[in-house]
């Protein structure tokens, strides 16, 4: 058994590094050319880009096989590659239209790619090496991947914001700050409801076979600005399989509450009783994660 556990462990974390590596040769190799000249953008290289990091983001989501410990680790890389996803997606579409309006659109989406960028350093490189000590496997953290920036900032003139890495050059230390790193970021879960039975911490929730298994999850930002697209992840692990959902929530203000529907599971056997979590964020700046999450159980009855 152990040695099956440390099979799937090392399988895991070199299969992730495979996908972080094919993604940051998509931005450097791929797009970092086709930006160098915004006046007359490459859009069969863009329109190329997209559809590769679209299918990174898709291979990672549709990972079932994935260590108990390195769920926390996995959820930041789909995050991560799911925003690099959308952001080359908006890329393109900007590209098949005015000169004006796509170099509006490779400084918003650059501010995008260095999120992905802190959520790979900071958070994802993090809980893995976390995961491996958890599972007594540290001597496999040389198949962990070591990340770098998805593209040369500074090669685009556009070397300031957020990207970080403790072993990339000191061009990303010494970039400027954006206006909005001193604001507090916050989201947290406020509320989860299961078939429209509330789903506390720790709880459980009997459902009957009549029963939609819809999660309504509830989000707070506690923070001093505007969030947009807050990624939430809902897990369900049956006997059968893990099914992990993700969506997004538009928008919340300052102080509000917004709330998303995550449905499109399937039920596991007759009393059986299955794990649920759900995760939010992180957002952009985002310093505490302790409310980010909540887990509980399902129970599936007559």
């Amino acid at each position: 058994m152990a040695t099956q556990e440390a099979t799937q462990i090392r399988k895991y974390i070199t299969s992730a590094d495979s996908t972080l590596s094919d993604s940051e040769n998509v931005g450097n190799e791929e797009l970092q050319g086709a930006l160098q000249d915004s006046a007359n953008p490459d859009t069969a290289v863009i329109d190329r880009a997209a559809d590769a990091t679209r299918k990174g983001y898709q291979d990672a989501l549709r990972n079932e096989e994935i260590p108990p410990e390195f769920e926390d680790a996995h959820h930041y890389m789909v995050t991560a590659l799911g925003i690099r996803a959308a952001a080359t997606e908006d890329l393109a579409e900007a590209a098949r239209g005015d000169r004006e309006g796509f170099e509006e659109s490779i400084a918003s989406v650059v501010e995008d790619y260095k999120f992905s960028d802190v959520i790979i350093f900071d958070h994802y490189v993090p809980a893995s090496e976390g995961a491996l000590e958890e599972a007594d496997r540290m001597i496999d953290r040389n198949y962990l991947h070591e990340p770098k920036p998805f593209m040369d900032y500074e090669a685009l003139g556009l070397s300031s914001g957020s990207s970080r890495s403790s072993s990339s050059s000191s061009s990303s230390s010494s970039s400027s700050a954006p206006e909005d790193l001193s604001a507090l970021r916050d989201v947290g879960v406020s509320g989860v409801q299961v078939a429209g039975r509330s789903l506390p911490t720790g709880g459980n929730v009997i459902l009957t076979g009549s029963d939609e298994i819809v999660f309504s999850v509830s989000v707070t930002n506690g923070g001093e600005a505007a969030e947009t697209n807050v990624p939430v992840e809902v897990v369900l692990n049956t006997r059968a399989e893990r099914q992990a959902v993700p969506t997004t929530i538009e928008r919340i203000e300052p102080g509000g509450t917004a709330a998303v529907e995550v449905r499109g599971f399937k039920p596991g056997e007759f009393d059986e009783t299955a794990e649920a979590s759900v995760r939010i964020g992180p957002v952009r700046y985002e310093r505490s994660e302790e409310d980010n999450t909540l887990a509980g159980t399902v129970t599936f009855g007559i």
